[in-house]
């Protein structure tokens, strides 16, 4: 376990525990159970997304240290092997394309179309991958929804976007 990893190397655990939603602000009031040994820390090693691990940072006046390195979000396709679904670009077209992304899954981000690369439905980057207009082109053809594949998508900023995001509802 990583408690005994750590302790074998001369860290001292003041105490364990599973928060069940860390990257929720109702973290505090869990993590509030835990004060005397949160107290008696120097340091508290988070096991969640970077989310998680800024959401429980913000909230306690203790170090934080992830102890995990956020990569994407994605899920877990074979055990121990983890695929992209979303790079949360903020303009998704998904409902166009059949719930696939063009943007996560072609190595070029093409959102309007394959390239001129394209071979027999592989991709001109890594031919042992399927091209995902391809996947896109068979997908809307089962749902009888080919005409989707008209709708021209507007060109996609790629000079950057202000960070850290922000967005914010409007009141109707």
């Amino acid at each position: 376990s990583l408690k005994k990893n750590l302790s074998e190397k001369g860290k001292m655990i003041t105490g364990t525990t599973v928060v069940p939603v860390a990257c929720d602000n109702l973290s505090r009031e869990f993590l509030s159970d835990f004060g005397e040994q949160i107290n008696q820390a120097d340091a508290l090693l988070i096991m969640t997304c970077a989310f998680g691990v800024q959401t429980i940072a913000r909230q306690l006046k203790k170090m934080v240290v992830p102890a995990l390195d956020t990569l994407f979000i994605g899920k877990e396709t074979a055990f121990g092997t983890f695929d992209e679904i979303c790079t949360q670009c903020g303009t998704c077209i998904i409902g166009e394309t059949g719930g696939i992304c063009p943007v996560t899954n072609c190595h070029k981000g093409l959102v309007n179309g394959p390239c001129g690369g394209t071979n027999h439905g592989k991709c001109e980057i890594d031919v042992n991958k399927d091209c995902v207009w391809t996947l896109i082109y068979n997908r809307l053809k089962d749902l009888g929804r080919l005409d989707s594949m008209r709708k021209y998508q507007k060109p996609r900023n790629h000079l950057g976007e202000p960070k850290p995001g922000k967005f914010k509802l409007e009141a109707n």
